[in-house]
């Protein structure tokens, strides 16, 4: 069984197991997805599919994985009782295939408005998800308040300290420019309460929220006191409403504006947090660790990402070797805080075999021997042994899958570029 299908050859009953087999993964989380997976990949599923994807999940042994799905509906519940009108709501929502960056304030109406018929049906689908996920054991991770707002909001509003980011992805500020409440704002917090209060009321909870403020985007201030306040704030909306809130943060913004994010910089931001009720995805590790530039995110607790998809290419590329090595020097590295492993692709159904790997490398303390590993991986992936095929991966294992320089993989691996 395998993220894009599955080979079984069942018998019609299965051998019994004498004693029982217990496996205990080195740490508390196996985290899955990635905020931009849900338009590149996940956008148009129905149940059926999402229920063949959480399945996969609990097969791999994934625990923590985000659900993201229906949150509009919430929004557009908030954002109507506070006196915005339907216009307003849909000239804010960017259309289905962009709802990632919508979320994230990177852009807004861009491709809008979202069909009527959107908001009731990804409502009923979230359920369904919520439902699947923690009858399997699963904590899913629920939307938050990161601080963004429709301009509207300062029509009925007009007091509110509400500042504008850059713009973000070539796009001017019809399309981006986020609106962002100051942290100090007493409107910060009656918004922040009041979308977590309706998403719990709606969804229920297992404690654990994502907001990402200033994802690709640089903050209006570089003052640490600032950059505490915003954080402090964020958190303060989901305490207020959940005492045990803990916060899932990308750790993607530090990578991808490293002039801005200097340590004072970062240190400021996440403890802006108590220690401990901050988890920070580490999202890029296999190529770019931020947990050793950050002595362990200064004590934030962290899981190790492996990132490996950009933008839902298909381009055949691994770091197995990375992948291999890098979460068991992160286990080791002094005072480590790291309390899981993820996979964190912005697309999916591509290079299964890394995301086998990786999974599988999560329930161990120590580094595979890969030969053996991708030796027997063609007789789980195809259902019988064959020789030419062990010889094609132990070729694939040497190359295209061994990549050992930067690189992000937008199409530009050997067998496509």
């Amino acid at each position: 069984v395998s993220a894009s299908g599955r080979r079984l050859f069942l018998p019609p009953k299965l051998p019994s197991i004498p004693t029982p087999v217990t496996v205990t993964a080195p740490h508390r989380f196996r985290y899955y997805q990635n905020v931009c997976a849900s338009s590149y990949s996940f956008v148009w599923w129905d149940w059926k599919r999402w229920e063949r994807e959480i399945d996969w999940m609990a097969l791999s042994g994934i625990n923590l994985p985000l659900a993201f799905t229906g949150q509009e509906a919430i929004w557009q519940r908030v954002y109507l009782s506070l006196g915005l009108n339907q216009t307003d709501v849909e000239n804010f929502f960017a259309g289905p295939a962009f709802l990632a960056w919508s979320r994230m304030g990177n852009i807004h109406s861009w491709a809008g408005p979202l069909p009527s018929s959107w908001y009731e049906k990804q409502l009923n689908l979230q359920h369904q998800i919520l439902q699947r996920m923690r009858s399997l054991g699963m904590l899913p991770v629920l939307p938050a308040f990161a601080g963004h707002v429709p301009g509207a909001v300062s029509r009925l509003f007009p007091t509110a300290n509400i500042s504008r980011l850059g713009s973000w992805g070539h796009l001017n500020c019809t399309y981006s420019c986020s609106y962002l409440l100051n942290p100090e704002d007493a409107l910060f917090q009656r918004i922040g309460q009041m979308f977590l209060a309706e998403v719990i009321r709606e969804f229920g909870s297992d404690h654990i929220y994502n907001a990402d403020t200033f994802n690709e985007m640089v903050p209006g201030s570089s003052d640490p006191k600032y950059l505490s306040s915003v954080s402090s704030a964020v958190f303060k909306s989901m305490t207020q409403v959940d005492p045990k809130a803990i916060w899932l943060m990308q750790g993607w913004l530090f990578v991808n504006r490293p002039t801005f994010w200097q340590p004072d910089q970062i240190k400021a931001l996440l403890h802006g947090v108590p220690l401990g009720k901050m988890i920070i995805l580490d999202l890029f590790a296999e190529s770019q660790p931020m947990y050793a530039k950050t002595q362990s995110f200064y004590g934030q607790p962290f899981i190790w990402c492996m990132l490996h998809n950009f933008g839902g290419n298909l381009g055949m590329y691994g770091t197995v070797e990375s992948i291999n090595k890098g979460p068991f020097e992160a286990m080791n590295f002094p005072n480590s805080s790291m309390v899981g492993t993820g996979l964190a692709p912005e697309g999916i159904e591509q290079n299964d075999v890394i995301y086998e790997l990786m999974n599988e490398i999560a329930w161990h303390k120590e580094s595979l021997n890969l030969t053996d590993w991708f030796a027997l991986y063609p007789q789980r992936r195809y259902g019988t042994k064959n020789h030419h095929a062990v010889a094609a991966w132990q070729l694939l294992l040497r190359s295209v899958y061994n990549c050992t320089v930067y690189m992000k993989n937008h199409n530009r691996s050997p067998l496509v570029h």
